[in-house]
């Protein structure tokens, strides 16, 4: 594909995603068509169950007495007790996210859900199918053409690709979760430090049997490979949080993914790491709920950060679509290059949609990390490129503790390196530490 002369002008010039960083902190009902869902490993498109937006200004009392004058018998995580979404969801019509301000509601409830949002002044606002998500799987490496970014004894490429190495910052104290499929707590890398946890997959223990969370948030919040080895993590001072929102295939839900969000809100965490998705259509809007919720989450000086998507084939001419819920205007993309700085041969692209862009890109192929019995393993993808920028957002946090979440963002897009690539591959090019 054709590079362009100026990508500044050609960034500039792209369509920007919208409401962020101008409406960060300024959370409003969005009104946007609802999203359908989108197919999954399972070819299904949605869970069969819905995702509720809820007026802000009802009390939780009134929202759970008025469901319950239709015969919808909702509760909130809080009541939950364990955390375990979906016993909770099973026990009752339908589950609350008290900080997110929406509701998951059962199959079963959904024709007692539209007799609600019927209702005159109903604080039951717009709804769309929950879909299912699965975690950005590992890719065959891109090839790369005359590339000379290589791992060191000092560090892997991609820590030298964003400069990430002359830096005088850690992270130190920010909050980094990274929703996944749980971590290796027992790898010798992180001895010592404190990790957080709570898993909302079905099992009551966060622990990684699959790899694809360990491997993430190793590039997010890792440190050196042993004691003297080579660097593979980028803020290795910062605080992680891990929330299993995928079981060990690798499969999870819209559900436990906005819980592991309402809990990482919760805990005060500044950059949630999303390395999950699902595949979206062409033309197909995004969804209305992950907006609302990341706005909020702006609000609460937190910034989403997820994966575009691994199902491009560009050498093909396959360029696929922003996955869900990277497609969203208030959530940062992020797209994936090779070591020799081109766009990886998976990274999906803008499709011209409002919010439908990338925003940013990050080193994605042949990444080394931690993975679960103690080692160490190199993968591929959308997935990589934005644990990257998720450590970054860390570094930039320690450096402007008062910054709100949409300075941050703009503040990765100001720093960015420039690439002589089309903005809607890579946004506002390579992130990097400066």
């Amino acid at each position: 594909m054709a590079a362009k002369k100026n990508p500044v002008k050609a960034h500039e010039s792209s369509t920007k995603k919208q409401a962020v960083p101008a409406t960060a902190g300024k959370p409003s009902a969005v009104n946007a068509p609802a999203d359908s869902g989108s197919r999954t490993l399972k070819d299904q498109r949605s869970t069969g169950r819905m995702l509720v937006r809820l007026d802000p200004k009802a009390s939780m009392a009134s929202l759970i007495r008025q469901a319950k004058t239709k015969g919808l018998q909702l509760t909130t995580m809080s009541d939950s007790g364990d955390g375990l979404f979906e016993q909770t969801l099973r026990q009752s019509d339908g589950i609350i996210f008290e900080k997110l301000r929406i509701a998951v509601v059962n199959e079963a409830g959904a024709a007692r859900l539209q007799q609600l949002q019927a209702l005159r002044n109903s604080p039951f606002l717009s709804s769309e199918p929950e879909r299912y998500l699965r975690a950005l799987q590992p890719v065959p490496k891109g090839k790369g053409k005359g590339g000379t970014l290589k791992d060191t004894t000092v560090a892997t490429w991609g820590i030298h690709a964003i400069n990430v190495q002359n830096s005088g910052y850690t992270g130190k104290g920010v909050k980094i979760a990274v929703l996944d499929t749980g971590f290796d707590f027992t790898h010798p890398d992180f001895t010592g430090r404190t990790l957080h946890r709570k898993s909302f997959a079905g099992t009551r223990q966060a622990k990684d049997k699959e790899g694809h969370g360990t491997h993430c948030a190793g590039i997010a919040g890792g440190g050196r490979k042993g004691r003297d080895g080579a660097r593979y993590g980028v803020a290795y001072g910062s605080r992680l949080y891990i929330g299993k929102i995928l079981d060990d295939a690798g499969e999870g839900t819209d559900g436990q993914a906005l819980a592991g969000i309402e809990w990482a809100l919760e805990k005060g965490c500044q950059v949630i790491s999303m390395s999950f998705g699902a595949p979206a259509e062409d033309q197909q809007a995004h969804s209305v709920v992950f907006e609302q919720v990341a706005q909020i989450a702006m609000t609460n000086n937190c910034l989403l950060i997820a994966a575009t998507g691994n199902e491009s084939d560009h050498t093909e001419g396959l360029v696929a679509s922003v996955n869900h819920p990277a497609n969203c205007p208030s959530i940062l993309a992020v797209g994936a290059l090779t070591q020799s700085m081109e766009v990886a041969d998976y990274s999906c692209a803008g499709n011209g949609l409002a919010g439908g862009q990338v925003d940013i890109a990050a080193p994605g192929d042949s990444i080394l990390s931690a993975r679960p019995g103690g080692g160490y393993r190199r993968e591929s993808g959308t997935s990589m490129a934005t644990a990257f920028v998720a450590g970054v957002a860390a570094l930039l946090w320690e450096q402007f503790p008062q910054a709100a979440a949409g300075d941050i963002w703009v503040k990765l897009l100001q720093q960015a390196r420039r690439l002589s690539l089309p903005a809607s591959e890579v946004g506002g090019g390579l992130v990097y530490v400066r």
